[in-house]
């Protein structure tokens, strides 16, 4: 399911250009109905993240998602019994589809 938020919210941001806050409270409560704890910053290390700094097709910019999730107690178990780890971490970056309607 991490893996399934990641590709979903990476699709997104790929085709405006930035992590826009609406979308990134909108995982972020999907993450919190789930049970994941999303107290710190999920998204850090993710860029552009606002409107202004929008990556453009045109320039051949990229977008850059990375997303470091705390499952639940149990998930998180199974992964550090599988992964030595107990977040699951996301990281990636993709060509920008968001063409300024300007250019």
């Amino acid at each position: 399911m991490a893996r399934s938020i990641y590709a979903d919210l990476l699709d997104d941001m790929q085709d405006i250009g930035y992590l826009d806050p609406a979308l990134e409270e909108y995982y972020l409560q999907e993450m919190a109905d789930m049970g994941w704890d999303v107290s710190g910053d999920v998204f850090a290390g993710s860029w552009p993240r606002s409107e202004h700094e929008r990556a453009r097709k045109e320039r051949q910019e990229t977008v850059t998602l990375s997303v470091t999730i705390r499952p639940s107690i149990v998930s998180g178990w199974l992964h550090r019994f599988v992964e030595g780890e107990i977040a699951f971490s996301f990281a990636g970056s993709r060509p920008s589809e968001y063409f300024d309607p300007g250019w």
